[in-house]
């Protein structure tokens, strides 16, 4: 392994992880109901460069800016949130299995969405944020043993968690009207829709605002990586760092799951990706991951919107499609370690 990851860390592989983000993103800019040409894309991307391009440039352009490019900005964001929020939780609990998704922290998240819808307010965003730290708050309690949290009880309460909290958000569907318990089910499953750049843009500011403010813990994360007395005699205020880390984790994942609904398993499989290119870093884990999960899920959405078109597969279905067999092939890894 130490030859491929120097490759990496020397740069000679991040003008490859360009080059294939790059063309993932072309491709999801390309694919769709309504395909576009690649000329015809390459023409209207020139022409948005250039400043010349509006909603009277001809069809192809009208879909391109009000819907293709804002989808595929937005897939990036969530898969960006979800992927930093994975590798930071997997190296906070030193838990291969920690994710947002796995933990319940995304079905707490959508159920706080939920209400907050119900209840009328403008924006369900604190909701969200709130259910998803109530949630992960909750599984830290649950899996604590001497006061530290237990990888297999983490789980086993993440799992309890997720159960509880889709019961409730299956009894609201059922007592929602068709048409709105319809759109609810939809968004559940992870549903990337065309936001409105008013809504995309602060979005996506004040999601790149706080993965800065995540990707400011990696050198805290390395510390901490090498147990709690390490990190205190190293000089980090460790209890400080782990709920900082955990509250920026939890308003993260809310923010993800607001607009999107519930995306599995992207930041339970990018980390790991991540680490086997760049070893345990977290400098450099962090963003990677975060690089990485934008891929995953711009390409996902771009076959769930095409494979059976004009009908849509949630973005969420294909990323469970994915990351279910990466689970069962860690779990058997974590087994045979134990053996």
């Amino acid at each position: 392994m130490t030859r491929p990851r120097s490759f990496w860390k020397r740069g000679g592989g991040v003008g490859w992880l360009l080059l294939i983000g790059s063309a993932a993103f072309l491709v999801a800019l390309k694919m769709g109901s309504v395909s576009i040409g690649w000329r015809e894309l390459f023409t209207i991307l020139w022409q948005s460069l250039q400043g010349r391009l509006d909603s009277t440039s001809g069809r192809a352009a009208e879909i391109f800016i009000f819907i293709r490019l804002p989808r595929v900005l937005m897939a990036a964001t969530v898969g960006a949130l979800l992927a930093s929020v994975g590798a930071a939780l997997q190296a906070l609990f030193r838990n291969p299995l920690a994710d947002p998704y796995l933990l319940g922290i995304s079905g707490g998240a959508a159920l706080g969405s939920v209400i907050g819808l119900l209840l009328g307010a403008a924006s369900p965003a604190p909701y969200a944020c709130f259910g998803a730290a109530l949630t992960l708050l909750v599984v830290l309690m649950l899996s604590r043993i001497q006061g530290s949290p237990n990888v297999s009880l983490m789980v086993l309460a993440g799992v309890a968690i997720h159960s509880f909290t889709a019961s409730l958000l299956t009894f609201i569907i059922s007592q929602a009207r068709s048409h709105e318990s319809a759109s609810i089910l939809f968004w559940l499953l992870g549903s990337l829709t065309a936001l409105p750049y008013q809504t995309l843009i602060p979005l996506m500011v004040l999601s790149l605002v706080g993965l800065g403010a995540l990707f400011l813990f990696g050198p805290a994360l390395n510390l901490l990586a090498h147990g709690e007395e390490t990190a205190l005699t190293l000089g980090l205020n460790a209890e400080r760092a782990k709920w900082g880390l955990v509250l920026l984790c939890a308003l993260l994942t809310g923010l993800a799951v607001t607009f999107n609904g519930i995306i599995p398993f992207v930041g339970l499989v990018m980390p790991h990706i991540a680490r086997l290119l760049f070893g345990s870093d977290h400098r450099a884990v962090l963003p990677l991951s975060a690089f990485l999960g934008a891929v995953l899920a711009v390409l996902a959405d771009a076959v769930g919107r095409t494979l059976l078109a004009p009908q849509e597969i949630p973005v969420g279905v294909v990323t469970a499609m994915i990351g279910a067999p990466f689970f069962i092939y860690i779990l058997r890894r974590e087994r045979r370690k134990l053996l």
